[in-house]
């Protein structure tokens, strides 16, 4: 009797660690999620999204993204957070991984996590219920502290044709040239257009395989670290995606 006592607890005890073993992975994803970050949604326009993945890590896109809104009438999804500056370990949100990144936004390690995963399924449902129906154009802003890319807005795209590509480039070109004197000029490169060094929006975010047509901007931190410069450059993408009509 002791001993069948004793298997019949063993085996309980056993099936019960099985189970919470089991359950845990889900129950600290969700966790994870509403500790690390905060996911925000802004209606619009049907059709036409403003995505910020990195509000917290990459520096002004959460106001340039708002000023987009606001000028296009386009809907927003802002996410903030999944960022330790200590560590400088970062969950991508737009795609299903997590990075190490160095102080030149280089990526020294890259791997992929439950939590990510979860991440990126949260944004990609919101950008999808922004967009109230197919999503035919998405702008994804980002910024970065790359040397070799100080001096241009680079612009990857997909979906998106040489003559909308150079009408994007020509009207924010014009716009920059209207800026007050006091603000630095810089270029911009759009794909396919030009060869852009930032050649990544298929493959670094998940929206890129339901929209229409859509594109990752790569600001430079120097001129998105500063409030006016930030808000000039802002309004001159605003200009420039208007004008380029892609939706």
């Amino acid at each position: 009797m002791v001993d069948r006592r004793s298997f019949l607890l063993a085996s309980f005890a056993a099936l019960w660690a099985g189970r919470s073993r089991a359950a845990a992975p889900l129950d600290e994803t969700l966790t994870d999620l509403d500790r690390l970050g905060h996911f925000e949604r802004v209606l619009g326009k049907p059709g036409i999204v403003v995505g910020v993945p990195h509000g917290t890590a990459d520096s002004g896109t959460l106001e340039a993204g708002r000023i987009l809104c606001k000028r296009l009438g386009a809907g927003g999804v802002f996410v903030t957070g999944f960022w330790d500056p200590k560590t400088r370990q970062r969950i991508n949100v737009n795609r299903a991984s997590e990075e190490l990144i160095g102080a030149n936004s280089e990526v020294l390690r890259k791997w992929e996590s439950p939590r990510a995963v979860a991440a990126n399924a949260r944004y990609t449902e919101l950008v999808k219920e922004t967009a109230q129906g197919p999503i035919n154009a998405f702008y994804e802003l980002h910024s970065n502290h790359r040397k070799d890319v100080a001096d241009s807005i680079e612009v990857s795209t997909l979906g998106v044709s040489l003559g909308e590509a150079m009408r994007l480039k020509d009207a924010f070109l014009a716009a920059r040239d209207r800026l007050a004197t006091d603000i630095p000029r810089i270029g911009i490169h759009v794909s396919p257009l030009d060869r852009v060094k930032f050649p990544n929006y298929a493959n670094a975010t998940s929206i890129s395989k339901l929209a229409a047509k859509g594109c990752a901007i790569e600001h430079p931190g120097r001129i998105f670290d500063h409030h006016p410069w930030r808000v000039a450059y802002a309004n001159c993408v605003a200009d420039a995606i208007g004008a380029a009509k892609w939706a």
